[in-house]
């Protein structure tokens, strides 16, 4: 009957309500009682974790650093218009240089370069300049404003423009700009992130302009660049593309960035930067869809002044300030990560920021040259190649051993030993090499054509993998580097050692000569 309906609509519909209402006041029970009743944040990480590293000559002005990062494709970031750029960043007498990555298509890379300002502001002014070292798959994005401005040419000369690209990378740009009340400018296009490239970029600023800047992260902070010098651009590779950066395995200042989209974009955001070596966190308020950023001193490796456990990494926690929900965490960078500089198979070595080039020994029992003289060169290590670096190398300068390919590498460092003298400048590698994984190894070849005693430490290094030396705590003369593809013969010596070459000091004492 209808009767019988409404009562038992009554009673569902009442039923209904009394669960509801109930499983409401249960979880306020629960939220008081402190259960973990909260959900997750709706909040997304966009890209992932790309850092690339600008410097001047002999590591002035370096810095480690991300991209300028957007969720939006280079040339709406360009905004090109009125025949000018509108990226933000512009200012009158200023010239701003910086990589540009497109976060919804990570792999993606941008150079940009404006100079001025969109205003009466900006005087008339004059730059000529030259890019070298564009790889291949790379096009020119935008012109402010013609080819005549910024094209493709062969030629060396800064503002000599020949419209010709050259039948092979790496290919170069020329610019000529003459400009007043706007911007002059341009862009390239399709920079790979995980193979080895490097641009030159140089300038000469005729008049109108007073201050070169490159711009990162969010583009708040800028590091001066000198014109008279060039400035160099390259990414840090990694020997896995996981989206995930290296921890910094030296001393020195970098910059992470994250970018998280909301349900509620434009909603503030806590962003909790933990860098993994003890030290106090960094908290940055930002809004959802902007780009968080926040710069680290880092020490180095674990040691007895610099903290944290390996394997360290770098975390971001993005919460509510509100609360509500339990934050999203995401890692930046991770010591087990490992960078290399080379893609090719090869050794690299990397003293100072600066390559070392190796040289073949080719079996022979002495080597030299500007800056090395060997004798007595053991016989294993004949067949290696030897990095002879430019001295005296500084107190405080890192270095870095890369091994491209398939096959692990070998490296042995010798440097002069003559103590007590040698100790003020070897450098510090007695105490140092052990801390970097090294061993002592049991002959070395023979310094100079007096024959000064040396002494030698080994390491294996796994195939595209590199390993960072702690900075030099003395300055380092009278050393060299022998590397190998693939493992050594007789890498303890024991042949050697039968011939009479190597083994422990002398007892006698040893006349300074350095």
């Amino acid at each position: 009957s209808k009767a019988t309906v409404s009562v038992l609509y009554w009673v569902f519909f009442n039923s209904h309500l009394f669960l509801k209402r109930m499983s409401r006041a249960l979880a306020c029970v629960l939220l008081s009682l402190g259960t973990a009743v909260a959900q997750t944040c709706p909040l997304t990480f966009v890209g992932n974790v790309k850092q690339f590293v600008v410097e001047q000559e002999n590591g002035k002005n370096r810095r480690t650093v991300p991209a300028v990062e957007r969720a939006m494709t280079a040339k709406q970031f360009y905004d090109y218009r009125s025949d000018s750029s509108h990226t933000g960043f512009e200012k009158a007498r200023v010239s701003n240089m910086f990589l540009f990555r497109d976060l919804n298509n990570p792999t993606h890379l941008s150079f940009f370069w404006t100079h001025g300002i969109d205003h009466g502001s900006q005087p008339s002014a004059a730059i000529d300049a030259l890019v070298t070292g564009i790889p291949e798959g790379v096009s020119i994005a935008e012109r402010d404003d013609h080819a005549n401005e910024w094209d493709w040419t062969t030629s060396t000369t800064l503002g000599n423009i020949n419209h010709n690209k050259g039948a092979s990378a790496p290919y170069s740009i020329g610019a000529r700009w003459r400009f007043r009340g706007n911007t002059d400018g341009g862009a390239i296009d399709g920079l790979p992130t995980n193979l080895n490239w490097e641009l030159k970029v140089q300038t000469r600023f005729n008049y109108g302009i007073d201050t070169w800047q490159f711009h990162f992260g969010d583009g708040s902070v800028a590091q001066d660049m000198d014109p008279s010098e060039p400035v160099y651009l390259r990414p840090v590779l990694t020997s896995v593309d996981t989206g995930v950066a290296p921890y910094p395995k030296t001393a020195g200042k970098e910059t992470f960035c994250t970018l998280v989209e909301s349900d509620n974009q434009g909603e503030m955001l806590t962003f909790t930067f933990k860098w993994g070596d003890e030290t106090p966190d960094t908290v940055v308020t930002k809004a959802a869809g902007s780009l968080a950023c926040a710069e680290h001193d880092f020490c180095g490796l674990v040691s007895a002044t610099c903290g944290g456990t390996a394997p360290r990494k770098v975390r971001v926690l993005v919460s509510r300030p509100a609360g509500g929900c339990s934050p999203v965490d995401k890692i930046l960078a991770d010591e087990e990560v490992s960078d290399v500089s080379c893609t090719t198979p090869e050794t690299e070595v990397i003293v100072g920021g600066t390559a070392v080039p190796p040289i073949d020994v080719n079996g022979m029992e002495s080597f030299s040259n500007s800056e090395a003289v060997l004798t007595m060169i053991p016989e294993n290590m004949r067949e290696m190649q030897v990095h002879t670096p430019a001295g005296p190398v500084p107190k405080g300068t890192p270095m870095k051993l890369s091994c491209c390919g398939t096959e692990v590498c070998e490296f042995i460092l010798s440097h002069y030993h003559c103590p007590p003298c040698s100790g003020k400048v070897n450098g510090g590698f007695p105490a140092l090499l052990p801390l970097a994984g090294f061993e002592s190894a049991s002959c070395a070849p023979k310094w100079g054509l007096a024959e000064q005693k040396m002494v030698s430490y080994r390491v294996q290094v796994d195939a595209g993998t590199s390993l960072v030396l702690p900075e030099t705590t003395e300055e380092a003369t009278s050393f060299v580097i022998f590397s190998k593809i693939g493992e050594m013969a007789d890498p303890w010596c024991q042949k050697a050692k039968k011939a009479g070459c190597g083994g422990p000091c002398p007892p006698t004492k040893c006349t300074c000569s350095i």
